[in-house]
């Protein structure tokens, strides 16, 4: 039979690992105060599109152009987008795809992301089919690492299918989030004319963490805004029939 010598060892082991325990939960969590909010508005990235050119078969759609950013603060931001289009048979309708892939890497383990929203806003001439990761099917997952769960989100004056929200489930310290949206988009003629002018926006917002003390953070916020235009051109020589 244990001593009493053997119960008051287990005992002390037994409030040590506990103390352990909830240290480390408390330290994981810690309270926070609001901090610093960065903004930005990038350069206008802009697709110059000759439908005459486009197909109207599927698998032979055309792409129109790259951009990507990269930053580097309390986390390293690199995202692209690289759209492709097509045209219907009528040339009237042109239906434009493309992936955008956002990576975020906190620079060390006292960076935490807790939120991410992203927005595909529709601002003239075009209209935004559901977006969501391409590699889920899916409008609600998370990510294989567990760390986050992604949804459709809801944005004033927006249909809920133009932005996904990343969101952490748990104290997330160093973890980083990948997210790769599909936007598409419907650009279709109206009358008699040679051009058309399309624009977008899209809107990226990171919530964080930042430790400042054993128990203690401060939240941060970037928000970053691209403006998108795409412009189609030769809308008078686009044959009405699809090449063989």
């Amino acid at each position: 039979m244990p001593t009493r010598r053997d119960k008051a060892f287990l005992l002390g082991l037994l409030v040590l690992v506990l103390l352990a325990y909830s240290t480390s939960w408390l330290h994981g969590r810690t309270v926070s105060s609001s901090g610093r909010i960065s903004d930005a508005t990038l350069d206008t990235w802009s697709f110059d599109i000759n439908a005459s050119n486009l197909s109207c078969i599927l698998g032979r759609e055309k792409l129109v152009g790259f951009y990507s950013f990269r930053n580097r603060s309390d986390l390293f931001i690199w995202f692209s987008y690289s759209p492709s289009a097509m045209r219907n048979a009528g040339c009237d309708d042109f239906p434009i795809s493309g992936e955008f892939v956002l990576r975020l890497r906190p620079m060390n383990d006292s960076i935490a992301i807790r939120r991410v929203l992203f927005v595909a806003e529709n601002v003239s001439n075009v209209s935004v089919d559901p977006i969501f990761p391409k590699q889920v099917g899916v409008m609600y997952f998370k990510t294989p690492d567990g760390n986050f769960e992604v949804t459709e989100a809801h944005v004033p004056g927006l249909e809920i299918w133009q932005a996904i929200r990343a969101e952490a489930l748990k104290p997330t310290w160093g973890e980083p989030l990948d997210l790769t949206p599909v936007i598409p988009l419907d650009i279709r003629k109206g009358g008699e004319i040679a051009t058309i002018e399309a624009r977008m926006r899209f809107r990226i917002e990171v919530e964080y963490l930042v430790r400042t003390g054993f128990f203690k953070s401060e939240k941060r916020k970037i928000e970053i805004e691209i403006p998108a235009v795409y412009r189609l051109y030769g809308l008078e020589n686009c044959p009405y029939e699809c090449e063989p």
